[in-house]
């Protein structure tokens, strides 16, 4: 009998960067079909190895995404579907009811997508009791201080990259958040932000391999954020924990999977640890940014990112992820990630010391993130960020004193114009 995998046809919704390569190589003869917005489509690699390849505009109603992919389905019978990104699920998963195709339900896709039902459905489940409220306005934030008192975050509704996220100490800050989070909510599918009591605490993320309903925790992740707009600056693995709050952080996230009905994929969850309590802040349906499958990769064996791939095409990964964490690894103990965030406004003109930062003992990556033309806004969200470093070492302290040592050697030279247009427009007459 031949060894060759049955032919399986996978339709994948937007993008994925190289997980369609991942996933063809996973099954053999996987011929796939994507259906996407136009902005996705220079991002596609590997185009010539899609069958076909569907545009839809940027405002196409959630019927228009379920008709295309019927008319792939009657042209070409679908096996199996996926999106390996956090855009258009609510399409993904109405195109999944509409064809009979496993993935995650539009009740879970629902909860995950918007923080207020997250909270919501938490709640009910009993696994948290954090008030949240959707406001426009600064008397719908007044309404929540009432109830709570200060301090608040605030931030969009479907926020994504910590772009518009703000604390609010007090009523002067009210207005300021307003903006922020309407200026976060800009390119969302929903303009609602989201205020709820500030939690204090250590951060961390949890990254998560589910399979028929069964949560394994493939590590948690130590997140470091700067406190104006909490963008994440670094990231070390794995957490420097004691045995007994892993436990109680892996805990809290498998139940928050079971409540919202997550039964299989990666998932990346953000938590907030404190003496008393594991607060659940968000999910996502997918793996980690910021390269964090890549440091756990490197200190644990276990590739995040081909797991998603296996599962697209319908393989059982949890076994062997299972026996890989149980087996160890040879070579690192220790993975971190440092970004640069330089403190300017302009346009970068150069950027130097890259070679330098590759030389640093244990660095393993360095890439910028914006080069010479791009401009500097401040550390405005995740996609602010200017550079980063990963480095490795036997522990946490000495692979994240390496990854901030390569950033150190990187400076940007930015040119800042003498005047802001909108400065010269304050001398123009009325």
């Amino acid at each position: 009998m031949s060894d060759t995998p049955t032919p399986m046809h996978l339709l994948i919704i937007s993008g994925g960067r190289d997980l369609p390569d991942r996933a063809r190589d996973a099954w053999p003869g996987l011929r796939t079909t994507v259906i996407c917005r136009p902005e996705v489509v220079p991002r596609l690699r590997s185009r010539e190895k899609i069958e076909r390849l569907i545009v839809l505009r940027e405002d196409a109603p959630v019927a228009e995404w379920v008709a295309a992919a019927r008319f792939v389905h009657a042209a070409d019978p679908v096996d199996r579907l996926t999106n390996f990104t956090e855009k258009d699920t609510e399409k993904t998963a109405a195109i999944g009811v509409a064809l009979g195709l496993a993935w995650h339900s539009p009740e879970t896709v629902q909860a995950v997508a918007d923080k207020h039902a997250m909270r919501r459905v938490l709640a009910e489940a009993g696994v948290s009791d954090v008030l949240a409220e959707t406001v426009h306005d600064a008397e719908g934030i007044l309404k929540v201080v009432e109830k709570v008192g200060y301090p608040l975050i605030c931030k969009p509704v479907r926020g994504v990259a910590s772009k518009g996220v703000t604390r609010i100490d007090g009523p002067g800050d009210i207005e300021r958040a307003l903006a922020w989070g309407a200026s976060g909510a800009t390119d969302l599918d929903s303009a609602d932000l989201l205020v709820e009591p500030f939690l204090s605490g250590d951060e961390y993320s949890v990254e998560c391999v589910s399979e028929d309903g069964e949560h394994l925790v493939v590590g948690i992740t130590r997140k470091i954020s700067e406190h104006d707009h909490f963008v994440e600056v670094g990231h070390v693995v794995p957490a420097p924990l004691p045995s007994s709050d892993e436990e109680r952080i892996a805990g809290a996230v498998q139940d928050m999977l079971r409540a919202l009905d997550i039964r299989r994929g990666v998932t990346h969850t953000e938590v907030i640890v404190a003496a008393d309590a594991v607060h659940i802040v968000e999910t996502h349906l997918r793996p980690a940014g910021d390269e964090i499958p890549e440091l756990w990769a490197r200190v644990s064996g276990v590739d995040l990112i081909d797991v998603v791939a296996r599962q697209a095409v319908g393989l059982s990964v949890l076994d062997e992820v299972r026996a890989a964490l149980q087996a160890g690894r040879q070579g690192p103990r220790a993975a971190a990630i440092w970004y640069a965030c330089p403190d300017a406004v302009g346009e970068i003109v150069a950027v130097a010391g890259e070679d330098d930062a590759r030389a640093v003992e244990g660095v393993v990556d360095v890439e910028l993130l914006r080069e010479p033309g791009k401009r500097l806004k401040g550390v405005t969200g995740s996609f602010a960020r200017a550079a980063h470093v990963c480095a490795v070492g036997e522990n946490q302290d000495e692979a994240l004193r390496r990854a901030q040592e390569g950033v150190r050697k990187l400076s940007f030279t930015v040119r800042s114009e003498g005047m802001a247009a909108r400065h010269e427009a304050l001398a123009v007459n009325d």
